[in-house]
């Protein structure tokens, strides 16, 4: 039985054709945000090579396979992929699965096995903070906790309008800048900060 340790990637995505796209934005994101190594296909597989064997062993060496289910029911080797994961799953107490649905994706197109575990819901976008925050979560082993925190990223705009309006000052203040399009900028950065005070 193999140990988290021995493994060389954090996450397989395994994946249809159709949604390969979508996938691979979801890689970078899990790789430049979340800095956790990646297998995926376009990225490991080399031209020539025998891809069925190489993407076996790259399961093997994942600590965990998101599933990422799409529009279509999986099919062909993309069911078989599932069906590997989840047989590395009885053999390896240390592997997860982790059913990731993507925006069009159906609750039908998820089978009976893949049911029984706890899925990841990206139905709005990629950029839901919450979701990507639970994905990488399963992908760490870890419990997601309260999740990111929403108020201090609320803030962040206006401590942005903030420094943008000092710096404005002190180029005002150097003469560095016109004072028409200085009195303008101005003007876009409080309608920004009222705007923004106004959702909130």
């Amino acid at each position: 039985m193999s140990t988290e340790e021995e493994k060389d990637f954090d996450v397989f995505l395994s994946h249809s054709h159709e949604d390969a796209e979508w996938v691979e934005e979801l890689a970078r994101r899990l790789e430049d945000s979340a800095e956790l190594h990646v297998w995926l296909d376009k990225w490991i597989l080399v031209p020539g090579e025998h891809w069925q064997q190489e993407m076996a062993f790259g399961l093997n060496q994942a600590k965990t396979c998101a599933v990422c289910i799409g529009e279509k029911t999986p099919e062909g080797w993309f069911k078989e992929e599932i069906e590997r994961a989840l047989n590395l799953q009885q053999k390896d107490k240390f592997f997860r699965v982790i059913p990731v649905l993507l925006p069009k994706a159906q609750i039908v197109n998820i089978d009976d096995f893949l049911e029984l575990r706890t899925w990841v819901d990206f139905k709005n976008d990629l950029d839901d903070k919450r979701v990507f925050h639970l994905l990488v979560s399963g992908i760490q082993g870890v419990a997601p906790g309260r999740g990111p925190k929403e108020e201090e990223a609320s803030k962040l705009p206006q401590i942005q309008v903030r420094d943008e309006l000092k710096k404005l000052r002190q180029y005002r203040k150097e003469e560095l800048v016109d004072e028409a399009i200085a009195q303008e900028y101005q003007r876009k950065l409080l309608d920004m900060d009222l705007l923004k005070r106004g959702d909130n």
